[in-house]
């Protein structure tokens, strides 16, 4: 084993979550209250982690994650730009609860350029579970952040031994500890026994990872909403947002299909330059292009909650007022992010 001093570096920031949650009795793995334990306390379950890498902890905040807004993704962006620029670190790993953890990892991989290696990483179990899975995680985060070559592949995402891309991992289970997948593109590589395996090299830069840099600490982001389709969707859902929001994102039936009545609806928005991208509610496969929706986004891979952050940071990146011009800006955005 390495000696302490010629380990890298990886800064670890804890922002709450699962993983630092608290439970009544070591049995109990549903009903716990998160973000309670500081990074300090989640190290002290990790003996022998100071062979992986020596670690600066920082407490961010300790938050469960549906209370994660776009304001405090500005904050963390700039907080984990601030970290990376410091050249004592190789990488970060970030904690962070489940429910909203696709969401961040794919805005911080949108603001923040391919470089040192940031990999989030949470839990589904709180701290105090009999079987809790977030030490375990931790470790394995910790590890690829101080891998050479997780070096410019954009943000990753680990948990359960599995690499993923920030950009394909969802969400896919309430309870299990298999929770993330990348359903479309499949994992990167894996974490064996605390060694970081990539399936493959990294020849070329991950997609748009960078591409909304100008917008990292940006705590005003235009409002952008999303509409769940169903059979007999009433149209007042499409109004309500369309005379509030900025732009719409569709979680559409099958391949991003809609009743004809919200369709009449939401094209009158278009018609005054609202943008509306189509994704669908199904879980996997792409949203791809149809000549009925031509004048919709289509969101291809990208799942609604992905949709609606690559599209209120490309709304905030759109250098005009424009409406011809900021569709074309959006359509670009939306062709290179949410393909396969």
């Amino acid at each position: 084993m390495a000696s302490t001093s010629t380990l890298p570096q990886v800064a670890l920031l804890a922002t709450g979550g699962t993983i630092a949650g608290v439970a009544s009795t070591p049995l109990e793995q549903i009903s716990y209250q998160a973000g309670v334990l500081p990074v300090e306390r989640m190290l002290e379950s990790l003996p022998g982690i100071d062979g992986v890498a020596r670690i600066a902890g920082v407490q961010w905040g300790n938050l469960p994650s549906e209370n994660i807004t776009p304001k405090d993704w500005a904050v963390l962006g700039k907080k984990c730009a601030e970290i990376l620029a410091n050249p004592d670190f190789c990488g970060m790993a970030l904690t962070h609860g489940t429910d909203t953890l696709e969401e961040t990892a794919f805005y911080l991989d949108l603001v923040l350029p391919p470089g040192k290696p940031v990999v989030l990483t949470g839990a589904m179990r709180p701290a105090t579970s009999l079987s809790a899975d977030g030490p375990i995680n931790i470790r394995d985060a910790v590890a690829v952040a101080a891998c050479p070559a997780a070096y410019g592949r954009g943000v990753l995402l680990v948990m359960n031994g599995r690499i993923l891309a920030a950009r394909a991992a969802v969400k896919v289970s309430t309870l299990d500890v298999e929770a993330f997948r990348a359903l479309e593109s499949g994992c990167l590589g894996r974490v064996i026994n605390g060694e970081p395996h990539f399936y493959h090299g990294n020849e070329h830069a991950p997609p748009l990872s960078g591409a909304c840099a100008a917008l990292t600490g940006q705590p005003e982001l235009p409002r952008v909403d999303i509409l769940y389709a169903c059979a007999g969707m009433p149209e007042d859902l499409a109004r309500h947002s369309l005379e509030r929001a900025q732009g719409i994102v569709l979680a559409g039936m099958g391949n991003g299909s809609m009743p004809q009545r919200i369709c009449r609806e939401l094209r009158t928005g278009m018609t005054a330059g609202l943008p509306v991208v189509r994704t669908s509610r199904t879980g996997s496969g792409p949203v791809t292009p149809l000549e009925e929706y031509a004048d919709f986004i289509p969101g291809g891979m990208l799942s609604a909650a992905k949709a609606r952050v690559l599209l209120m940071l490309g709304l905030g990146t759109a250098q005009s007022d424009d409406a011809i011009f900021r569709l074309r800006h959006l359509r670009q955005l939306f062709a290179v992010g949410g393909k396969l």
